[in-house]
């Protein structure tokens, strides 16, 4: 019997998924720890695969599936997360401050990073992804501390909505970049395409959604629900690549419908999914981890683009979050703060990233879309830390936080959450940091 121990790139696909599941919640667990996000954990295994050549190009293109898997899990998350509820009498305040926010985000990375690449096509794709911000860590934050007030509210209209804006300019700025190597169509026409593609993405999405809740109001057995719910993002997943439709956008519009139509009292069974979709998560910030390339990453081209990306966009998001506030005269604490709580940079933009890379790659530019996933990643492990910090110190310094007292003592409530930040229970016992809270 041959044991093949010096070609890992041979390893049988099970026991490549055994190993990253497995490294990966050893890896958060570590960042747990230390107080670091657990995201970076599952990326850094990934890194650890992927430099040993246990997962090559090949393997990354056969998982393919589970990263468009992963990214419909992701999207039908967030879109669980938009309540209606929250749009009745603030829709112009909160559209203000998202347009601010997202657009001025967009203008300044594109502005900089074509300082570096001196390329407007690739700049765009650039500010695009920038003004993704990651929901799932803020989220976190706001479970753990139990925070409620008028920031708490504004920031999880803005969390919601921001990546449908990111996924938006996205798939233009992709059109617009690829065409440019590609040279098959015209702008117009990119556009268009582009336009009808997420028109549709929707449809599907709603359609699908529409199913969803019409079952669920009608049946009671939560282990049928699971698989129905499982099967349907599958299967919808599976259909919008079939069909070149964004799967990002149509489970984030399923995941509203279901969210917002299921009656209040089977609410709970919509999130039953949360319970199982963490391996596969795990498994798609491995795949991001293992598409590193290392020498590039440190390259100087990519560290410079990665400072004038994290700096422009920290700046825009404060600035425009700021800006947009203070026209629509929000609340001073919230005006002042809601900026820092928008720093977080994770799965919808690295998700997006992995898109590019293959759009550049289709159109005969790998080199091109290799730069941009090195730099979306190297720029997501770096705000993986400072967003979460940023958000908690904003949230403190606006009141938000909720004290819990222990023993005659003013202490932070953290809640067990696992990785989309909603805990699995929310009666299960907490537990509590040493922190005071001061208002």
């Amino acid at each position: 019997m041959q044991i093949p121990l010096t070609d890992p790139s041979s390893f049988e696909p099970l026991l490549i998924i055994g190993l990253g599941i497995v490294l990966a919640f050893g890896g958060a667990t570590l960042m747990k720890r230390a107080g670091i996000p657990q995201i970076l954990g599952f990326m850094l295994a990934g890194l650890f695969l992927g430099t040993l050549g246990v997962i090559n190009d090949d393997i990354r293109s056969a998982m393919f599936p589970i990263v468009n898997l992963a990214l419909g899990m992701i999207g039908y998350n967030i879109g669980l997360e938009i309540r209606k509820d929250v749009f009745r009498g603030r829709t112009r305040q909160m559209g203000t401050i998202l347009v601010f926010e997202s657009i001025l985000t967009f203008v300044i990375v594109t502005f900089l990073t074509n300082l570096i690449v001196a390329n407007i096509h690739i700049a765009v794709v650039f500010g695009a992804l920038a003004s993704a911000t990651d929901p799932a860590s803020t989220v976190m934050v706001i479970w753990e501390r139990h925070t409620k007030g008028t920031l708490t509210e504004t920031l999880m209209f803005v969390l919601a909505l921001d990546d449908v804006v990111a996924i938006l300019l996205a798939s233009v700025a992709i059109s617009f970049a690829t065409i440019t190597y590609s040279g098959s169509v015209l702008l117009t026409e990119a556009i268009l395409a582009t336009l009808l593609e997420l028109g549709a993405s929707s449809l599907l999405g709603g359609i699908f959604g529409a199913g969803m809740v019409y079952f669920i109001n009608r049946e009671d057995d939560r282990r049928e629900l699971l698989e129905f719910e499982l099967g349907l993002i599958i299967l919808l997943v599976g259909l919008a690549a079939w069909l070149h439709m964004s799967a990002i956008l149509a489970c984030m519009v399923f995941g509203f419908v279901v969210g917002n139509y299921v009656q209040k009292e089977k609410d709970p069974v919509c999130h039953t999914l949360k319970v199982v979709m963490s391996p596969v998560v795990m498994l798609f910030f491995v795949m991001v981890g293992a598409s590193i390339n290392l020498s590039n990453a440190l390259s100087l081209t990519v560290i410079l683009l990665a400072i004038l990306y994290v700096g422009g966009r920290s700046l825009a998001k404060y600035t425009g979050a700021y800006a947009g506030a203070k026209i629509t005269k929000t609340p001073p604490l919230t005006t002042k703060y809601l900026g820092l709580c928008l720093m977080s940079q994770a799965g919808v933009a690295v998700g997006l990233s992995l898109l590019v890379e293959e759009s550049f790659v289709a159109a005969g530019a790998a080199d091109i879309g290799m730069l941009i996933l090195d730099v979306t990643i190297l720029t997501t492990m770096i705000l993986q830390i400072i967003g979460p910090i940023a958000a908690s110190e904003g949230l403190r310094r606006a009141g938000e936080f909720a004290p819990v007292c222990v023993e005659g003592r003013s202490s932070t409530p953290v809640a067990t959450v696992p990785l989309h930040g909603e805990p699995t229970n929310k009666s299960s016992p907490e537990v509590y940091d040493d922190e005071s809270i001061s208002p």
